[in-house]
């Protein structure tokens, strides 16, 4: 063989070569394992909650729960949460993620939330009350919540948006802070009034 021939293939298997080589990709660091945080965790939950008397405090379903044994509490993501913290008042609330401790009532949503009133009395006249923001605390053994961070509310036709809300749901009372409403009133008619 001549050595010219010899040349190129060399030259063709050093550029085959490097281009597998090319193709190859990075390489992956090595795996850590490590303990985890978590102590267990579930998907699909459908979970009732209970007081001491053994009456249901609030039903709740949720895509996926962790529980964290350092802070003691429920982490959830999707949650729907039906509340009654009184006789009178019923309450559907929904979140991106949610962390309960059952032991103090402690409840923290975030990820977007929304606060739907559904009473139980038979009043058909009262629309529902809607509160939607971004964060929203609060405790479900003393059914107070209250979120720092701007919130819409709407009720029937009417809405609002305040800087912050505080709210006792067993007695149905709302607080907002810094209101602002927005009014278009109906256009206007010119037409002699006599």
């Amino acid at each position: 063989m001549n050595t010219r021939v010899l040349i190129v293939i060399a030259l063709i298997i050093a550029a085959l070569a490097g281009w597998f080589f090319k193709q190859q990709g990075e390489i992956t660091p090595p795996v850590n394992i490590e303990t985890s945080d978590v102590d267990y965790e579930a998907t699909d939950i459908k979970a009732v909650q209970t007081n001491e008397q053994g009456e249901t405090e609030y039903e709740l379903s949720a895509e996926s729960l962790t529980h964290n044994p350092t802070t003691n509490e429920d982490e959830m993501k999707g949650i729907t949460m039906n509340w009654e913290p009184s006789d009178e008042q019923r309450y559907r609330i929904e979140a991106g993620t949610a962390a309960i401790s059952q032991q103090t009532g402690e409840l923290s949503l975030s990820g977007g939330f929304s606060l739907i009133s559904e009473g139980k009395t038979a009043n058909a006249n009262v629309e529902p009350i809607k509160v939607t923001g971004a964060t929203l605390k609060g405790n479900t053994k003393s059914g107070q919540v209250y979120s720092n961070e701007p919130v819409k509310v709407e009720q029937g036709m009417n809405r609002f948006e305040a800087s912050s809300m505080k709210a006792n749901l067993e007695t149905g009372d709302y607080e907002f802070g810094q209101v602002a409403v927005s009014f278009t009133p109906a256009d206007r008619q010119d037409k002699a009034l006599f």
